[in-house]
């Protein structure tokens, strides 16, 4: 089985990518979307870095309605190409029939100006549970497009990774093969790292930073729960991870 995650960045370039996109499962983000929403609104993008160094977009309450919206605008523009090509889909998020349920971080420990700070007002999620019987369902009507959110306990909706949950359906699936579509493969001194090999990870994590530390971190995840082979497709080459 595949499962496939689109990268917010890449959505505009679904034409490019075409061939790329086969999955049974497909998981997205919104990046780009959110950006534009809150740009157009004068409203400030905020992005904060961990004291484990993974960096994150910080959403208040107040930028949540703007994460909501880019997400679903993103997951409607990919059934949209899906159906142009003429693969039906389905898209909701992971609100939608409990699919996602996480537990709201109750606080974070971040870098701030050199300082460690605790933020306590972010509406992001820890995801606990992924609902396979219903996407199983879905999966018997067309193909799942599934939006980056999640459902909190106090039945709120929540900012979760897009790469996070890739993964956690993945292992909720037993998938053979994960796919990223992201705007860029992995890369050393400019140039893409065609293949990496599971024992060498460890040492790719230590040299990446900012978003794609992040992604190789949950690759490592992926493949230690049963994942053969993950592929991070960019648009200046891939990178093979096995």
């Amino acid at each position: 089985m595949r499962i496939l995650k689109i990268g917010g960045g890449v959505i505009s370039h679904l034409e490019s990518l075409g061939e790329h996109i086969r999955g049974e499962i497909i998981v997205h983000g919104a990046s780009d979307y959110v950006n534009a929403l809150c740009h157009e609104a004068g409203v400030e993008i905020i992005r904060l870095k961990s004291v484990s160094g993974v960096e994150f977009r910080y959403t208040p309450l107040h930028i949540l309605p703007y994460y909501i919206m880019g997400v679903m605008r993103a997951n409607k523009e990919i059934v949209a190409y899906m159906q142009k090509i003429g693969r039906n889909a389905i898209g909701l998020s992971g609100v939608d029939g409990r699919i996602v349920e996480a537990r709201r971080k109750s606080h974070i420990r971040v870098i701030i100006n050199g300082k460690k700070r605790v933020i306590r007002d972010d509406y992001s999620g820890k995801i606990e549970r992924i609902n396979r019987e219903l996407i199983e369902k879905i999966m018997e009507l067309a193909i799942p497009v599934i939006g980056a959110l999640a459902i909190g306990e106090e039945n709120i909706p929540l900012n979760v990774d897009g790469d996070t949950l890739a993964v956690r359906i993945a292992e909720a699936f037993r998938a053979d093969e994960l796919i990223f579509l992201s705007e860029t493969a992995f890369m050393m001194d400019g140039q893409v790292v065609e293949r990496i090999r599971q024992e060498d990870l460890d040492e790719y994590i230590r040299m990446s930073h900012g978003g794609m530390r992040r992604k190789l971190m949950m690759i490592k995840e992926s493949l230690n729960g049963g994942v053969e082979e993950v592929i991070i497709q960019g648009l200046n080459g891939r990178t093979v991870i096995e």
